[in-house]
């Protein structure tokens, strides 16, 4: 199973709807479960439920995590990080990687999946390293998405020793891969949430509105208000933060935070409270949501003036330590009033 490592992901869903148990009526019907560590939710219109849902999620859960589960240790992932040569990855590997590689390009390399070697020696990952002292140097020079390549359905290392770690996008696929299978037997108006990461499709048959959902304030994490509800339009919706998830650093006191930032290896707290990113997919915005998290407000802000197809709202603390949100124009066009 996947670490909360983007943890928050608090994306609450808010719906209002009464459910109608008429067979020959529309109805709102509902599977939910843990898998990838954390739990799942799937809310979808139908005149009759889906046979078997149960059987089809969890082979697909099986499948991913066979082979990007860095907590299994039979995985595909976890043997090309133990540097066992010849594993030829599928198709799920592939299209995470690739889609890594692009976002690691257009982010001047602030999403990067090589950090795992950082992300277990500060106590945060599978089998941690959080006893031995951190050599962030000794780190940083096993650290660099451009040292791994995909050739031929092989990953190539340029060091061995070098760690991959997806779980900041691989929540965000599988909830795109729940969605499409979803949509493959016609039910093309349903929600799907994994651990805060959601994709949106069609309608609320019964409401006859498009689906809602609220954003955790990350200043009352615990509290059942929202900071901003959400009417999602055929997207898809995910935050990150760091309120949630964190250790304290026995030395220095200072809050350790599971997004680390993978310039310097600095994985300690920053002006950035919370980042929500909507997107035409889930795996898009999960990535950019973490890039976010880790990137300076001034290079935030200077980047998605670049980008085109996303939304995005940043909580912040500003030079007077007053919290400030910064938006853009489409992202405050779905805000519900």
């Amino acid at each position: 199973m996947f670490l909360h490592l983007k943890v928050l992901k608090n994306l609450i869903l808010f719906l209002a709807c009464t459910i109608i148990s008429c067979s020959n009526e529309v109805s709102i019907h509902s599977y939910s479960g843990n898998a990838l560590g954390t739990s799942f939710k799937i809310l979808y219109t139908s005149n009759h439920p889906l046979k078997n849902i149960d059987v089809i999620t969890d082979s697909i859960f099986f499948e991913i995590n066979n082979s990007l589960s860095t907590y299994i240790s039979n995985s595909d992932i976890s043997k090309i990080n133990d540097d066992i040569d010849s594993i030829k990855i599928d198709n799920h590997f592939k299209k995470v990687f690739n889609k890594s590689k692009v976002i690691w390009e257009s982010t001047d390399g602030f999403f990067d999946p090589t950090i795992g070697l950082l992300v277990k020696a500060y106590g945060l990952g599978p089998k941690n390293d959080s006893k031995n002292p951190i050599n962030i140097e000794s780190i940083m020079n096993l650290t660099g998405f451009d040292k791994v390549s995909l050739r031929d359905n092989f990953i190539y290392k340029e060091k061995k020793g070098i760690y991959l770690d997806f779980n900041a996008i691989a929540k965000g696929y599988s909830v795109d891969v729940i969605s499409n299978m979803l949509k493959s037997r016609n039910i093309n108006n349903h929600l799907v949430e994994i651990g805060g990461e959601m994709v949106a499709s069609g309608k609320n048959l019964v409401t006859n509105n498009f689906w809602r959902v609220g954003i955790t304030d990350p200043l009352r994490p615990f509290s059942n208000n929202f900071i901003k509800k959400i009417e999602l339009q055929n997207l898809a919706l995910a935050s990150s933060g760091n309120y949630r998830k964190y250790i304290i650093d026995k030395q220095t006191g200072k809050k350790i935070v599971h997004t680390i930032n993978p310039k310097n290896g600095n994985a300690f707290n920053t002006n950035v409270l919370g980042v929500s990113v909507i997107a035409q997919d889930c795996i898009t915005a999960d990535a950019y949501a973490t890039s976010f998290m880790a990137m300076p407000m001034d290079k935030s802000i200077e980047m998605i003036s670049q980008l085109k197809n996303l939304e995005i709202m940043i909580i912040y603390n500003n030079e007077k330590s007053e919290v400030e949100i910064f938006s853009t124009d489409g992202f405050d066009k779905l805000v519900l009033k």
